[in-house]
């Protein structure tokens, strides 16, 4: 599906100077701006900051894009044609890695359930994979989870396990309720629909098991953010105040956290938060605190470190990719 929000008009105005908080755009006119990212209810908070006027307040014509195809992402940001996008660490990582020009803005929420690999009563091991055949879509950011889960708690190697490629992960979802596949990866709502309608359907395990490897993060086009800092500081002060308002507000913003997507509900938002943890600016300041343990960075890094290991990366050098933190 894909869908392009409205841009929110702002009235033309004298030039002014916005203020928002310590943040301060200096604009003659609202200053045109375009974000992308799929439907998923980590990014939603950006329909709560655009619907409270916090991109309008910053002087920011936001525009943001529904997306779908993944696969399109680095192209957006090497073309220009957005300046912001959301999506999950693990691919942002990989897109650096392979040369598009994006910088680290913020992490915007994590995993902690809403991920898993769900299987049938009888396999009670990631060992008892073995064989088995196991829909997912590898390009989707559950892929490193799996890998990451595989590698740690199996004896397995990909190789021994039949894999199903899917278009995405709720394909692969709908291909376990169907009984095409013994296993699959899967995220929500198709994981706890799974879970309820297939009988002897367990999650053998989940992100919760293995909290730092599905994060959502905000990434600008360097070119832009290089030419705008202003700009990235206001878009990511908008998101910390959508965040605050999620905390305070819940029900009033799952309502418009929906209202941004085709086809989802107050109550598929509510339902997928219970497994997520959502990021504001006290959070974000303990992640970006240098590279110990549990740093966005020292996340990041494990993450380049193991792709390119597979071959997937270029470099795992990502210095740049963090250059704004510094």
């Amino acid at each position: 599906m894909r869908k392009m929000k409205p841009i929110r008009m702002i009235a033309a105005a004298a030039a002014a100077v916005l203020v928002i908080g310590s943040v301060s755009v200096s604009a003659a006119e609202p200053v045109d701006v375009t974000m992308a990212f799929c439907t998923w209810t980590g990014y939603a908070p950006m329909f709560i900051a655009e619907q409270q006027g916090y991109f309008e307040d910053a002087g920011i014509n936001m525009n943001i894009e529904i997306i779908e195809d993944e696969s399109t992402y680095a192209a957006l940001l090497v073309q220009g044609s957005v300046q912001f996008l959301a999506t999950a660490q693990d691919p942002n990582i990989k897109m650096y890695a392979n040369g598009a020009p994006s910088r680290f803005v913020l992490t915007m929420d994590a995993s902690r359930g809403a991920d898993g690999l769900v299987t049938t009563a009888d396999i009670t091991s990631l060992d008892d994979l073995k064989g088995k055949t196991l829909a997912l879509d590898t390009a989707a950011s559950s892929y490193y989870f799996f890998l990451t889960a595989l590698e740690d708690a199996s004896s397995l190697t990909e190789e021994d396990i039949r894999l199903v490629e899917m278009s995405d992960t709720t394909e692969a979802g709908l291909a376990f309720m169907s009984g095409q596949v013994d296993a699959a990866i899967m995220w929500e709502p198709e994981l706890s629909e799974a879970l309820d309608t297939v009988e002897g359907a367990h999650a053998l395990v989940t992100s919760a098991d293995y909290p730092d490897t599905i994060l959502d993060s905000l990434v600008v086009n360097a070119d832009y953010a290089e030419k705008n800092p202003e700009i990235v500081e206001a878009v990511a002060d908008a998101w910390y105040k959508a965040v605050d308002f999620l905390e305070e507000n819940p029900d009033e913003a799952y309502e418009m956290m929906a209202s941004g997507f085709e086809e989802v509900t107050a109550e598929d938002i509510a339902g997928d938060v219970e497994g997520l943890v959502f990021y504001g600016a006290e959070d974000n300041e303990q992640l970006n605190d240098g590279d110990a343990e549990g740093s966005i960075r020292a996340i990041s890094q494990d993450m380049a470190d193991f792709w390119m290991e597979k071959g997937e990366c270029q470099t795992d050098d990502l210095a740049g990719f963090f250059s704004l933190l510094q």
